[in-house]
């Protein structure tokens, strides 16, 4: 991890922060549409779920995992709208480390919602 840049302002950083900036709002670019993708069909599972299960309890754990999934999907879409229009430097690389930890929770629980919803369907 490297040093938070002394500059506030995107244009005046340079050196190897340049690079760490742009990478940034590279990957910020591809996670976007990416994130926007996951909340959508998260709201499309939690329909399927809605209309296809039989029993109450089993669907009820699912359905607020896969929810929960969705806010937070919802939450990167808007943290990674923010770092790429912001024009601090400083805040930039920290909404990309806040989106990143947002992301992969997101996505850990949605892999434990897709083994619970597997475990549930055999």
């Amino acid at each position: 991890m490297s040093a938070l840049p002394d500059t506030d302002r995107l244009d005046d950083v340079q050196g190897p922060l340049a690079g760490e900036v742009a990478r940034n709002r590279e990957v910020l670019l591809r996670l976007l549409s990416v994130t926007a993708s996951l909340a959508g069909l998260g709201v499309a599972a939690l329909g399927l779920m809605e209309y296809g299960a039989e029993t109450e309890s089993l669907r009820t754990v699912a359905d607020e995992i896969i929810a929960a999934d969705v806010l937070l999907f919802v939450l990167c879409v808007y943290l990674i709208l923010w770092a790429l229009r912001t024009r601090s430097a400083r805040r930039a690389l920290q909404l990309s480390r806040i989106v990143d930890f947002v992301f992969l929770l997101a996505l850990t629980t949605l892999v434990l919602a897709g083994g619970y919803i597997v475990y549930w369907v055999l």
